[in-house]
């Protein structure tokens, strides 16, 4: 038998004829199989078929023969064949020709586990893991809940402010409308002294008429605010003696004592009726009366005090002045910045007066802020009643009537009213507030009566 030699390698073969048929390549191939010697000293070659690839590239099907002497081939040595499977050590290759007819090398695997290899990645590329498609779905289904809740967030944010923009352009056009009234106003006022400059100043012997009018119209706007103080002050002491009577029902009896012990002098005890509450608040009222207005008629509620302004007229701009920035203080703007702040001679009065209430009540207790808040509205409009009064000149009298005069409808309002219509009022029991002489005009003082039965009636 004819021995393979070793220098004949499966890469120095070259298929130059790719025409050749299914069957030539078998029988050649069949033909170049032949048995080994029966001994295993000498060294063994088994040479490896060539895969040819048809003409288009593709490898060609083989069809297995079984050769009846394969079986007795078996038995003497090892048969190389080119169905046969390889041995695990030896290395095959693939030696595909291209359009040109110049073989292409490729390095031959080590071993089956690489052609394993190959295949499961060959087909990992080409259909990818439905996992990867499923964990991308749910990235982006997350992501876009992310974008909707921010995007929800922003709509609110921007919902809110869209609110807080149209309160404050209804805000501010409300405060544009009131601009636009006081600014008619203002150009109604202003073509009016315009006017009149001109009238003024084409006829100067109505100069003196004019002014007198106009001092007049001044007069007139004094009045107007006086009585509106007037009825602040009454109503503001009432609600002060409310706010006491309140605090005294808290402290004990000791307080009703003091205040009948200082209506002894106008012999005046509160009754003990169902009516004890109303009763306590009329004659506190009457108390807190007669200390706020004491020493009205002095300048700044002080005797003797002299007078800082000598001209009427400069008297009047001043008190007209000190209205104007007192009647719109606040008792806020008193806690933070205090009465001094706003007025020296207002600070005094408030100081004086409530320690005169302080030592007439014997009040040895701090008072709680209701109580002051009232106390402060209580001083200021007595104050402004004075300011008005001396605003004038002369200034406008305050009258006071005694417990015990015979009552006069003229000067006189007795609070029963219609209440005590079938009575006959007698006498003043007690006096609750002063009343005032306006030029030809008069504001009453309020009185509590004595009554008796009208037997005429």
């Amino acid at each position: 038998m004819k021995n393979i030699t070793p220098s004949s390698s499966p890469f120095s073969s070259i298929i130059h004829n790719t025409d050749r048929t299914e069957e030539e390549e078998e029988e050649d191939e069949f033909n170049r199989a032949t048995p080994t010697s029966g001994t295993d000293a000498g060294p063994k070659h088994h040479p490896t078929p060539l895969h040819l690839y048809g003409g288009d590239g593709v490898l060609p099907k083989r069809s297995i023969k079984k050769h009846p002497d394969s079986a007795a081939s078996v038995s003497t040595g090892s048969v190389s064949c080119s169905k046969c499977r390889p041995h695990a050590r030896e290395k095959f290759s693939v030696v595909p020709l291209d359009n040109n007819g110049v073989a292409k090398q490729f390095f031959s695997m080590a071993s089956p586990n690489g052609m394993l290899k190959s295949i499961v990645s060959s087909l990992t590329r080409k259909s990818p893991k439905p996992i990867n498609e499923g964990t991308d779905l749910a990235a982006r289904e997350e992501h876009w809940k992310i974008a909707l809740g921010e995007i929800s967030h922003k709509l609110i944010q921007a919902t809110r402010k869209r609110d807080e923009a149209i309160l404050e352009a209804s805000r501010l056009k409300y405060s544009m409308s009131e601009l636009e009234k006081k600014l008619n106003k203002l150009e109604i006022y202003c073509h009016t002294l315009k006017s009149e400059l001109d009238e003024c100043a084409s006829n100067p012997r109505k100069t003196k008429p004019e002014v007198q009018k106009n001092s007049d119209s001044i007069s007139d706007k004094i009045i107007e605010n006086f009585l509106s103080s007037v009825s602040e002050s009454r109503s503001s002491v009432r609600q002060l003696s409310r706010s006491l009577a309140m605090q005294l029902r808290q402290i004990g009896g000791k307080i009703y004592e003091r205040i009948q012990f200082l209506l002894q002098s106008q012999d005046i005890k509160i009754p003990l009726s169902k009516n004890l509450k109303t009763s306590l608040i009329f004659h506190l009222e009457a108390i807190l009366n007669r200390a706020f207005f004491e020493d009205f008629e002095t300048i700044g509620f002080q005797k003797n005090s002299p007078n800082q302004i000598l001209n009427p007229s400069d008297r009047t701009e001043a008190n007209i002045a000190s209205f104007n920035r007192l009647h719109r203080l606040s008792w806020e703007e008193v806690l933070s910045k205090g009465t001094r702040h706003f007025s020296e001679d207002f600070s005094r009065f408030c100081d004086r007066k409530m320690s005169d209430i302080v030592a007439m009540l014997e009040w040895n207790r701090a008072w709680p802020e209701p109580l002051l808040q009232a106390f402060f509205a209580a001083a200021k409009s007595v104050w402004l009643v004075h300011l008005l009064a001396t605003a004038v000149h002369p200034s406008l009298p305050i009258f006071r009537v005694d417990s015990g005069v015979r009552f006069d409808g003229v000067y006189m309002e007795d609070i029963a009213g219609e209440k005590a219509r079938e009575l006959a009022p007698a006498t003043v029991r007690i006096m609750l507030s002063p009343g005032f002489y306006v030029f030809d005009n008069l504001i009453k003082c309020k009185v509590v009566c004595r009554y008796h039965i009208n037997l005429n009636h």
